[in-house]
């Protein structure tokens, strides 16, 4: 359920919010809106200096509490050392940011160990923490998880085959989790994300610029979410994704396969080949 206000808002998802992904992008704007709405957070990600400079940062603008936890999300010790270093606290919201598309190659060009460390990331490390911190909200009767994906999780597409697949598996988790935990007065959304200008996104992809998508920048993307969770299973951020994830899941597959490919070989610099093929019931 949707909170009313900033005070129901705060006794819903509060009194702390940890946010996996947070070094800097829209990890860190969800930091810096949720600190304005008086919620304590703990930023979660590698880089320990970019972490310690934004926990500063918010702490010197807002009166709220800040905790930092440097690690590699794909760390098998992850809930362990999650939970070591949060012991006491009363966590209402999950914000699982990490994972983003910088590396289009196709898949058998990839490192089989690189294209595993993508499941790690986008896939182990939301079950762990939404598992872990998601039952405690469940017997408390409140809270919210946020798994964010991507308009490649609406259909399949060459150069981002593992990434698409992981970034499906968020948001299938997602849905899943919302009608689960709904009765139980916790609130799941999944959140689609497309292009969105944050410093990694700019510093890995040499064409993002001049991609024809529309882009976004992350606040719009963080306000959006913060005012649609408890509202329903998945939200897609601005007009343009919305319509291209509508168009990408009404269309037959295959149009819809080479039409995503295309895309992501453009975004990329890359080739594009449309491959025939039937639909499934066309089959025998």
């Amino acid at each position: 359920m949707k909170p009313a206000n900033e005070s129901e808002f705060r006794s819903r998802y509060g009194p702390w919010a940890l946010i996996a992904g947070a070094s800097d992008g829209i990890g860190e704007s969800f930091a810096r809106h949720l600190a304005e709405r008086g919620i304590n957070v703990i930023l979660v990600a590698r880089r320990e200096a970019l972490l310690d400079q934004l926990a500063a940062e918010i702490e010197a603008t807002h009166a709220v509490e800040t905790r930092t936890i440097a690690i590699d999300l794909t760390r098998d010790d992850l809930v362990e050392r999650i939970r070591s270093e949060i012991e006491g606290l009363e966590i209402g919201l999950l914000v699982y940011n990490a994972g983003g598309s910088h590396d289009a190659r196709k898949f058998h060009d990839l490192e089989v160990d690189h294209a595993l460390g993508q499941v790690r990331l986008n896939c182990v490390g939301p079950v762990k923490l939404a598992h872990l911190l998601g039952r405690a909200m469940r017997e408390r009767g409140r809270g919210g998880i946020l798994l964010l994906s991507s308009v490649a999780s609406a259909v399949g597409s060459s150069y981002t085959a593992i990434y698409g697949a992981t970034k499906m598996f968020d948001i299938v988790l997602a849905e899943a989790l919302w009608h689960e935990l709904a009765p139980e007065g916790v609130d799941v959304m999944g959140v689609i994300l497309g292009a969105t200008r944050t410093p990694s996104v700019q510093a890995a992809i040499e064409n993002f610029e001049s991609f024809s998508a529309a882009k976004m920048e992350p606040d719009e993307v963080v306000v959006g979410a913060l005012a649609n969770i408890g509202k329903g299973p998945t939200w897609v951020a601005g007009d343009f994704n919305r319509q291209a994830v509508k168009t990408l899941r009404s269309l037959p597959r295959v149009t819809a396969i080479n039409a995503l490919s295309d895309a992501a070989a453009r975004l990329h610099g890359l080739p594009s080949t449309a491959v025939e093929g039937l639909e499934f019931d066309e089959m025998e």
